[in-house]
């Protein structure tokens, strides 16, 4: 039977990659450094982000990937391989700091391979308050490119209207059976899945955001 892993665990820490590697890997031959603080992040941006992950492949504590639109490691889970894993994606594509807590954003290139501190369980269990980056929600609020988390996996929002079914349209690094996809689930409707909201976004017209018209001046001529 073939084996569906979904990010579990993970607590404190990134993942990187090995300065030595034992044998060579996808990660080690295709994988290298970039990334810069960043000032503003749009979900729009976001989105733009996750596309470029979609059709690519899962790696149970990745996070690295091309945009070939196709899985090169198939068949190989925990070797080293393309893709993320479900609370990895979700770091990247938050544009998360790699600091357990820490604010700001963060911009990682889709060829770094780093995972970031947060499992899924981090993000089920923040609470409507708290001083994590990101902060629960209540599901019916959620707007596109918010996460769904339980404490064993996590997607993100890829659209808020519902499809015919009634489902709703999540990406997600699925598993190594599955990759990295956007598909239908009905975890509005389920009671394991919270939503879960990344603080701070710019709002999706920056820089062209529209000011709050001024009030109406009356001018009194004087006869």
């Amino acid at each position: 039977m073939r084996r569906i892993l979904l990010c579990i665990v993970l607590l404190g820490g990134l993942v990187t990659i090995p300065s030595v590697p034992a044998f060579a890997t996808w990660v080690s031959n295709n994988c290298s450094a970039n990334h810069h603080e960043d000032s503003n992040y749009r979900r729009v941006d976001a989105r733009a982000y996750v596309d470029i992950a979609l059709k690519e492949g899962y790696e149970y504590g990745g996070g690295c990937w091309n945009n070939n639109d196709a899985d090169d490691t198939p068949n190989a889970p925990d070797s080293g391989g393309e893709g993320p894993d479900c609370s990895g994606l979700v770091f990247k594509a938050w544009e998360l700091e790699s600091s357990w807590g820490a604010n700001g954003f963060h911009w990682w290139g889709k060829l770094m391979n780093i995972h970031g501190p947060y499992a899924s369980m981090a993000f089920h269990g923040a609470g409507t308050t708290t001083n994590l980056p990101f902060h629960r929600i209540n599901k019916g609020d959620a707007l596109y490119m918010d996460a769904f988390a339980r404490d064993s996996h996590i997607g993100l929002l890829y659209s808020s209207v519902p499809t015919g079914s009634g489902t709703y349209r999540f990406a997600e690094a699925k598993g190594d059976a599955y990759g990295t996809h956007v598909f239908e689930e009905n975890w509005m409707s389920d009671s394991d899945y919270v939503g879960v909201r990344r603080k701070g976004w710019t709002a999706d017209c920056f820089p062209n955001c529209l000011s709050a018209p001024s009030a109406a001046q009356v001018v009194v001529v004087g006869r």
